[in-house]
């Protein structure tokens, strides 16, 4: 049994080195397989590159165009081009730096000239007050010439509080309605309205046409002229709402602009001026003023219009209580309660004011008439123009009368 065990145990191991050697040897094939696999393309790619590179050099000693030496060749014309328009922009952005620097530079240089000029100014303005006195006329004249070189380098609000002061020295100096006054406070409308300080301008405007005509008769040239630009700016004031008035400051400011148009109209037809071109001038401007009223009348509603009688009426209601012994006995109290006529009164007070501002536009246009068939210096062409205009007022007044009625409800 020993004998049969040890024969079957040499058996078994001399099978399991069978298998070894088997498997030894597969693993070598499949390592030599690797290899070949690795290295053998390698190879042949090598070969045929370099097979690629002696045929392309052999095409290119046979006369074959080479492709990539073209690309190449074309290629160096693009880049200098490139080059150059680099060299290009690089030169036109010095050129900009450079006159960028250059516009600095002046503005630098002439801010400080202006600020010198300014000190310069200034200086002599101070030098005149311990000299000659803070009421000086020399110092209005001067105060006034630096005021001027403000409004040149538009320093408007600097401008405006010389002149102020020029002025103040000139009403001290000639009086409080002295002509002197005049181009001072021109440059103070002036200065104030290109630095849009509207409510400024608007009250110089006023002192202007004030000391115009404490100065002029109504019929003087001079006057109507003031007149005239105290009109022309009320009415761009009206028309723009310079100073942010309410519709009720609007009407307002129409009105007096009508009432002095007609104060005017009047002065110059009682001087016998009826014929002459001022007034026709000026009965247009107020039949232009009334017809702006008319149209805010009109886009106004019946409601914003105060009626002819009272809002609230007091009513009696009784009602049967029982006093103290048990009796029925009546008890009234007033309780207040909205007029039914009230709103009638507003719709007629707005057709009142809509009709009254017609009326005048009417009255401007049969004068406008009156002077066109009885001025005999008129030419055609004026005639024509004239004619135009009463047919505008006419149209708009028409248009107005329309507008007036159909919102009078709501």
């Amino acid at each position: 049994m020993r004998a049969l065990k040890m024969s079957h145990d040499s058996g078994h191991l001399a099978a399991s080195a069978c298998w070894h050697g088997l498997f030894a040897r597969l693993f070598l094939s499949a390592l030599a397989l690797g290899f070949a696999i690795i290295f053998v393309p390698s190879v042949a790619l090598s070969q045929s590159i370099q097979d690629g590179s002696s045929l392309l050099t052999d095409a290119n000693a046979d006369g074959v165009p080479d492709s990539l030496g073209i690309r190449e060749e074309q290629a160096e014309p693009v880049a200098a081009g490139a080059g150059r328009e680099a060299e290009s922009v690089d030169e036109s952005a010095a050129e900009g730096n450079e006159e960028s620097v250059a516009e600095s530079a002046a503005a630098a240089a002439r801010s400080l000239e202006i600020s010198r000029e300014i000190a310069r100014r200034e200086a002599l303005i101070e030098e005149l007050r311990y000299s000659s006195g803070v009421y000086s006329d020399q110092l209005r004249e001067v105060q006034a010439d630096l005021g001027a070189y403000l409004i040149e380098m538009e320093d408007f609000e600097g401008a405006a509080k010389v002149y102020s002061e020029a002025l103040q020295i000139t009403r001290i100096n000639t009086g409080l309605y002295s002509e002197e006054q005049l181009p001072v406070i021109m440059a103070l409308i002036a200065s104030n309205t290109k630095s849009k300080a509207w409510a400024e301008a608007d009250d110089f405007q006023s002192l202007h046409l004030h000391i115009a005509s404490r100065l002029y008769s109504k019929t003087d040239g001079r006057f109507l002229a003031a007149a005239r630009q105290y009109g022309d700016w009320r009415f761009r004031v009206m028309s723009e709402n310079l100073l942010d008035d309410s519709y009720q400051g609007l009407a307002r400011t129409a009105e007096e602009l009508s009432g002095f148009y007609g104060a005017v109209i009047v002065a110059l037809e009682t001087e016998g001026q009826e014929k002459s071109g001022e007034l026709l001038d000026f009965v247009f401007s107020k039949a232009e003023t009334d017809m702006v009223l008319i149209r805010a009348i009109a886009s106004t509603p019946y409601t914003d219009f105060p009626g002819t009688v009272s809002p609230y009426v007091y009513r009696s209601r009784c009602r049967n209580v029982r006093d103290a012994n048990g009796q029925v006995v009546q008890q009234c109290t007033n309780i207040q309660v909205e007029n039914p006529r009230y709103r009638q009164s507003q719709r007629d007070a707005k057709q009142v004011a809509v009709n009254r501002q017609v009326r005048s536009i009417r009255e401007a246009i049969e004068r406008i008439e009156r002077l066109r068939d009885s001025a005999p210096l008129l030419d055609r062409d004026e005639v024509d123009v004239l004619d135009s205009r009463i047919a505008r007022l006419e149209l708009e007044t028409q248009q107005m009368l329309r507008q007036a009625r159909s919102r009078s409800l709501f």
